[in-house]
C-alpha cells in the first residue's frame, strides 16, 4: 500500500494553546480568552457609559414632559390614552411610568433610557457579529451607542429609543428563520426553529406598533423581504408547491405574532373602558392629524432629510448654551454613510438579500421620518440600526458561523481595508470629541460646584416651570389636582399634582376650531374640570412656550372652557409666564 508523501497535520491537544484569532466566535475560544474578552468588554462598556453620563443631568423637553405627565397618570392608577391624551400610543407612556413608580426625578427616566440603549447596542453588536464577524459586530454596537450618547435632551427617551431593540430583533429573527443566518452558506435546512423565530419576530413588530403605529411599516417591509428571500433561495429541485407551502406557513406564523400583541392591547382597552370608545376616538384623531405637518415638496423634503448628516452639530434646545460645541465634520455622521456605502458595495454581489433587507429597513425608516413631516432629530433614530450594520460591513472579514475560509469576504481592492479601518477610527474619534465638552461641564457642575438637579434645570429653557411648580406645591395639598391650559406638561410631575383633565398639552387640537375633534376635545377638557374640580387652572402667557403663540386667545375662543373657568375661578398670581387662577 502506498504511503502518503506527507503526514497529516498534527491536531492540537486539549492542553495546547490556540492563537487569538480576531474573527473566531466567542464559543470557540478557550476559557482564558473568554475571560480576557469579558474584561475588555466591561472596560469598554464603562468608558462608553461615562461618555453618556452628562445626559443624566438633562431636564425634560416638551415631548418627554408629555410622556412624564402620562406616566404620572398611569402611576396614579390611570389608563393610557383614556386618562392621558397623547398622539403616540401607550408603549412610551408605560416606559415612563416604570421609573416613576420609584421617583419622579428625570434622572431615573434618563438612566432607564441609557441602560435600554446599552442593551440595544449589545444586541446590534451581537447581530453584527453573527452576520459579519466579531470586528464588525463591535463596530456596529459602538457606533450605535456613540450616536445616541451625544443626542440632545429633546431627543432622549423617545418612542424610537425604546422601539429600536424590538425592530432590530425582528430583523434578526426573520433573517434566521430564512435559513441564511450566516453569509450565503446553507439552505432552508439551516434555519433555526423558523416558525418560532417568525412568531417572536411578529411579537416584536406588534410591540412597536404600541409605541407608534407607523413603525408597523418596517414590519411589513421586513416580512416582504423574508418572502422574497425564500423565493430567491429556492433550490432547483424544490417543487413550487413546497415553496408556496413554506411561504404560507412562514407568513402565518409571523402575522400571528403581530396580531396577538395587537389583540392583547385592544383587549386591555376593552376591559378598562367598557368598550373601545376611547381607542376609537384616538384612532379618529390620529387619522385627522397624522402626519403632524403639511406635506412638503421633494426638494425641501430632501433638504430636511439631509439634516441627519449634520446630526453631530444638533444643539441641545437652548439647554446649556454656554457649553462650547466641539464638532468637526458633522460629528462624524457623514462618515457613517460613507462606510455604509462601502459595506453595501462589498456585499451587494455576494450577499444581495442581506443588503436588500437592510436597505429596505433603512428606506422605510426614512419614509416614516418624511411621513411624520416634522424632521425632528430624534425621528431619525429609527434608521440608525440598519445604517450602522451596513457601516460595519465595510470592515467585515468573515461571518460569525462555520468555516472561516469558506466565509471570508475579500476586499475587492487592496487599499480598501486600510481606508475602511481609517474611516472607522475617524468616525469613532469625531463622535467622541463632540461629547468631551459635555463631560467637562458635567464634572465642573456636579463634582466641583455640586449643583443640584434643580439648579441644572434652571439653566435650561425649562427654568420657568420651576418657580411655578414650587408655587403650586406651597398652595395645594398632595391630593388636589391642577389643570394647565397650554403646553407645559412637565408642571404636573414637577409639582407632584394630578392632572384634572386627560390633556397635558393642547397644541395639536386647540388651533383647529371648527373640526369635529376640536369640539370633542373642548368638551372632554370641560368634563375633566367639572368632575375633578382642580385647585388651580393655570394659563400661559403669550409666546410661551412657543414664539408667536397666544393660548390666551385660544382659551377665550373655547367658550365652554372659558365660561366655566371665569365662573368658578379667580385670578390669584402671576408666576413667570404662568397665570394662576384659584378655585373660588
Amino acid at each position: 500500500m502506498n504511503q502518503p508523501l506527507l503526514p497529516p497535520p498534527a491536531q492540537p491537544t486539549p492542553t495546547e494553546s490556540k492563537p487569538f484569532i480576531v474573527n473566531q466566535s466567542f464559543a470557540q475560544r478557550t476559557p482564558a480568552q473568554r475571560v480576557l474578552i469579558a474584561l475588555l468588554s466591561l472596560i469598554g462598556l464603562l468608558i462608553l457609559a461615562m461618555l453618556a453620563v452628562p445626559q443624566l443631568g438633562y431636564p425634560l423637553g416638551f415631548d418627554q414632559a408629555v410622556y412624564a405627565a402620562c406616566g404620572y397618570a398611569i402611576k396614579n392608577g390611570g389608563v393610557p390614552i383614556r386618562d392621558c391624551f397623547e398622539t403616540k400610543q401607550m408603549g412610551i407612556m408605560l416606559m415612563y411610568a416604570l421609573p416613576m413608580l420609584f421617583t419622579l426625578s428625570p434622572i431615573a427616566i434618563h438612566a432607564l433610557t441609557l441602560v435600554w440603549t446599552a442593551v440595544t447596542a449589545i444586541v446590534i453588536g451581537h447581530i453584527g457579529t453573527q452576520l459579519l464577524g466579531l470586528r464588525a459586530g463591535i463596530v456596529a454596537g459602538v457606533l450605535y451607542w456613540l450616536v445616541y450618547a451625544g443626542i440632545n435632551y429633546w431627543s432622549m427617551d423617545q418612542a424610537e429609543t425604546f422601539s429600536n431593540i424590538f425592530l432590530v430583533l425582528a430583523f434578526w429573527l426573520l433573517w434566521r428563520s430564512s435559513g441564511d443566518w450566516g453569509l450565503g452558506i446553507g439552505d432552508w435546512s439551516d434555519a433555526q426553529s423558523p416558525i418560532s423565530n417568525l412568531f417572536w419576530a411578529g411579537v416584536c413588530v406588534g410591540i412597536t406598533v404600541w409605541f407608534k403605529y407607523v413603525f408597523g411599516l418596517i414590519g411589513v417591509v421586513l416580512g416582504v423581504c423574508l418572502l422574497l428571500h425564500i423565493i430567491v433561495r429556492r433550490p432547483g429541485d424544490r417543487a413550487a408547491s413546497s415553496v408556496v407551502k413554506t411561504l404560507i406557513t412562514h407568513s402565518t406564523a409571523y402575522t400571528a405574532g403581530v396580531v396577538l400583541v395587537l389583540a392583547l392591547g385592544l383587549g386591555y382597552y376593552a376591559l378598562q373602558t367598557s368598550g373601545l370608545d376611547s381607542l376609537a376616538q384616538q384612532l379618529s384623531f390620529l387619522r385627522a392629524n397624522f402626519p403632524l405637518a403639511e406635506p412638503k415638496p421633494l426638494p425641501e423634503m430632501a433638504q430636511l432629510l439631509l439634516r441627519f448628516l449634520n446630526n453631530g452639530a444638533d444643539l441641545t434646545g437652548n439647554f446649556k448654551a454656554t457649553v462650547p460645541q466641539f464638532i468637526i465634520f458633522g460629528g462624524g455622521f457623514p462618515l457613517i454613510f460613507v462606510l455604509a456605502l462601502i459595506g453595501l458595495l462589498r456585499f451587494v454581489r455576494t450577499q444581495a438579500m442581506l443588503v436588500i433587507t437592510l436597505l429596505a429597513y433603512f428606506a422605510v425608516g426614512v419614509a416614516i421620518v418624511a411621513w411624520q413631516g416634522n424632521y425632528i432629530q430624534y425621528h431619525f433614530s429609527i434608521i440608525v440600526p440598519p445604517l450602522v450594520l451596513l457601516a460595519a460591513a465595510a470592515v467585515a472579514e468573515i461571518g460569525g458561523q462555520g468555516d472561516k475560509e469558506t466565509r471570508r469576504i475579500p476586499f475587492p481592492l487592496s487599499p480598501l481595508p486600510l481606508v475602511s479601518l481609517s474611516l472607522v477610527f475617524a468616525t469613532l474619534i469625531l463622535l467622541t470629541l463632540r461629547l468631551l465638552p459635555w463631560l467637562q461641564d458635567a464634572y465642573t457642575n456636579v463634582i466641583v460646584q455640586r449643583k443640584t438637579p434643580m439648579q441644572l434645570y434652571s439653566e435650561s429653557d425649562q427654568s420657568a416651570l420651576l418657580p411655578a411648580a414650587d408655587y403650586i406645591q406651597q398652595h395645594t395639598q398632595p391630593n388636589e389636582s391642577i389643570a394647565v391650559f397650554g403646553d407645559a406638561p412637565w408642571l404636573y410631575a414637577l409639582a407632584d399634582r394630578p392632572n384634572a383633565t386627560r390633556f397635558s398639552f393642547v397644541n395639536v387640537w386647540i388651533k383647529k376650531r371648527g373640526s369635529t375633534n376640536y369640539q370633542l376635545m373642548v368638551q372632554q377638557y370641560l368634563d375633566g374640570l367639572q368632575q375633578n374640580k382642580p385647585a388651580y387652572v393655570v394659563l400661559t402667557k403669550e409666546n410661551y412656550p412657543w414664539q408667536n403663540n397666544d393660548y390666551l386667545q385660544d382659551y377665550k375662543q373655547a367658550t365652554l372652557i372659558y365660561d366655566y373657568v371665569e365662573s368658578h375661578y379667580a385670578y390669584e398670581a402671576e408666576v413667570g409666564p404662568f397665570l394662576m387662577f384659584k378655585r373660588k
